[in-house]
């Protein structure tokens, strides 16, 4: 399956290596809410993480020609985004655990770093998938899910009634059980987080 709306893996990596901006634009989109996701885990810092991961990104459209398939692509991303934040870190002079944690040693850095790419991804299945909702059901669980905000907020919020939201939160919950791959990270993500965000 193509991981991308319009063009099929081969033909979306055929395209960026011929310079298309179309291409690049759809990877772009793709990556930029999990690279920044995962720059923040790293470093703490949020506005420094969508800086960190869009300086990565132009660095791929600058390389765009020497990247031969998809998973190349996803590998220089997640590596050069570690590797930014990594420096950010060591150039801020951050001195607390979690920063000794990162910098300690490639042997205790590797799994963290590791976990954080799968827990990204997952959210950016997830994301996709509330994307595809009917648009009422996606707006009430992205403002669940991405906003945090409890059930009387939103009711508030869109003037609708409590029991609306709850009505919605559960179809949304039962769609994305649908859509999210049974095999991936993403259905396994929201099996733990449906009690912390959703309830």
């Amino acid at each position: 399956m193509a991981a991308y709306s319009t063009y099929t893996d081969q033909e979306l990596t055929a395209l960026l290596q011929q310079g298309d901006e179309r291409a690049f634009e759809q990877i772009f989109d793709h990556y930029y809410q999990a690279l920044c996701f995962f720059s923040a885990r790293l470093i703490i810092d949020k506005m420094a993480a969508e800086d960190i991961v869009q300086e990565v990104l132009y660095k791929l459209w600058h390389k765009h020609a020497d990247f031969e398939n998809l998973n190349a692509i996803k590998a220089f991303l997640y590596i050069s985004t570690r590797n930014a934040s990594l420096n950010y870190l060591d150039k801020e002079k951050r001195k607390d655990k979690h920063h000794e944690l990162l910098m300690s040693s490639p042997e205790e850095t590797d799994m963290p770093v590791l976990n954080e790419i799968i827990y990204a991804e997952g959210l950016r299945e997830i994301a996709m998938a509330l994307d595809s909702l009917p648009e009422q059901c996606s707006k009430i669980m992205k403002m669940i899910y991405q906003e945090g905000l409890k059930p009387q907020e939103i009711a508030d919020a869109l003037g609708i009634t409590v029991s609306t939201v709850y009505n919605q939160k559960m179809r949304g919950i039962g769609m994305l059980r649908q859509k999210l791959s049974t095999g991936g990270f993403g259905i396994l993500l929201l099996a733990t987080l449906t009690d912390r965000l959703f309830n």
